[in-house]
């Protein structure tokens, strides 16, 4: 199969082809009438090069005869700031994704820096970015400022049980978003460039919003403690969190809170080595691929679920009421005959289908994860992956990614009301700011080829 691509070269990569394109171009000897050749060749080089600088820096491919003409982009958010030790936290109002009405196929993401390149975990560590789809309506947004940036948009959250906007993205992943996949197998897709139903009539045009959580572990004590977020390595005091709650509205002054998100502010600073100088900033930026295609009755919509092992449900009659806390810590149990340290909950799921991929979003010192039906089935086994060299998406000593499960569509099936076990298996030591979210894609209905 023949493949069309065209690609958006940044500046620099292209006044790098002209220079090579001009010294491959010289013969050894050159006449007066070849300089002015070689002069009229060389300027229109850089003229048709010119043309490709003018545009912007996105990758685009055809699969030539494929019926889904799949089309992908890479895509930049503005560009911040990182210093040794600190926290960065940035929000991304209608950032560039593809218009019109699409079903995404695949969406990857990573922080690189000004030229590019993939920065390493044990330099910058992407706690999380988080993409979530909005609808704005424009007359009352014209409104909204530093206070109240919300303001005139209206959040479609995924399908996902949690309480509210928590666990609301559309996607995401951290530290793991190199080597955990999430493409869908075809003809699945996530379908956006509509007008959900359940959204008021007044917010009319779609947009997408990016939250970013960097930390720069350079010159830091402890980077795996800093990038836990753990309250001691930071200047948080407890009295900072005397009039703060958790994503689940429990104090954290009085539930002994030791590390997280809400020790990972804008202003917080990770302790840094004696010595070490601070004043080295970097700019960097958020990178991210999609891969979609154009809406047609090829495609099936699916339904896209975060189920959360803090998720504690209780129940208001026969109705449950979820109570998602997003993260927790561990501490090691006392014995060590106890290998690991395992965490499990059980979630109702009000809506069913047919299960087409699941995958999890995981931390460093999680095992493996596994999602089970109500009659105990798996439904599917996560493993972590974990670094074993230097480079970005192999650094050793980090959960780089999580593996995946792709039934054969029709074979595995959640029911509607069924009870699911979430439990994610750690390594048995002391950690802080664990996430371990399922990430569950289901199909309500399938094509008769199914």
């Amino acid at each position: 199969m023949s493949t069309n691509t065209y690609t958006g070269l940044s500046p620099y990569i292209s006044l790098s082809l002209v220079l090579i394109s001009t010294t491959l171009l010289r013969p050894p000897f050159e006449s007066t009438q070849t300089k002015v050749n070689m002069k009229f060749i060389c300027e229109m080089v850089i003229l048709s090069l010119s043309v490709i600088i003018i545009q912007s820096s996105i990758i685009f491919s055809r699969e030539l005869g494929s019926p889904n003409h799949i089309k992908t982009a890479t895509f930049y958010t503005k560009k911040f700031v990182l210093e040794p030790g600190k926290i960065t936290r940035k929000n991304f109002f209608d950032v560039k994704f593809p218009r019109g009405h699409i079903g995404i196929k695949n969406l990857r993401a990573e922080l690189v820096d000004e030229h590019g390149n993939s920065i390493p975990l044990y330099e910058a560590y992407l706690h999380h970015y988080f993409i979530f789809r909005y609808f704005e309506n424009i007359t009352m947004s014209q409104y909204a400022n530093k206070s109240q940036p919300a303001y005139g948009k209206y959040f479609r959250r995924n399908d996902g049980v949690c309480q509210g906007y928590v666990n609301s993205i559309s996607w995401g992943l951290g530290g793991d978003a190199r080597k955990t996949s999430v493409e869908l197998p075809d003809p699945f897709r996530v379908e956006v460039g509509t007008h959900p139903e359940n959204v008021p009539k007044e917010y009319d045009e779609e947009k997408w919003f990016i939250n970013v959580l960097a930390i720069d572990t350079r010159g830091t004590e402890d980077k795996k403690g800093c990038s836990q977020c753990r309250c001691d390595l930071y200047n948080v005091k407890s009295k900072d969190l005397e009039n703060t709650t958790s994503v689940d509205g429990k104090s954290l002054f009085s539930s002994d809170y030791k590390g997280g998100i809400f020790c990972c502010e804008k202003k917080s600073q990770c302790k840094l080595q004696k010595g070490y100088k601070k004043e080295q900033k970097r700019n960097v930026t958020l990178k991210y691929t999609i891969s979609w295609v154009e809406w047609d009755q090829h495609q099936v919509p699916l339904k896209f679920y975060i189920l959360d092992v803090t998720d504690q449900v209780t129940y208001n009659g026969s109705k449950p009421i979820h109570n998602c806390a997003v993260e927790y810590s561990i501490t090691p149990k006392k014995t060590n005959e106890e290998q690991y340290y395992i965490k499990k909950t059980n979630v109702p799921m009000e809506k069913g289908g047919n299960v087409i991929y699941t995958t999890a979003h995981i931390h460093s010192g999680i095992v493996n994860a596994t999602l089970y039906g109500e009659d105990g089935r798996i439904l599917c086994e996560i493993k972590a992956i974990s670094g074993t060299g230097k480079e970005a998406g192999n650094e050793e000593g980090y959960a780089v990614g999580a593996s995946g499960c792709y039934p054969k569509p029709s074979s595995m099936k959640i029911k509607d009301g069924e009870i699911l076990t979430i439990e994610f298996v750690h390594e048995n030591k002391y950690t802080t700011g664990l996430m371990g979210h399922f990430y569950v894609y289901l199909a309500e209905e399938l094509l008769k080829s199914f």
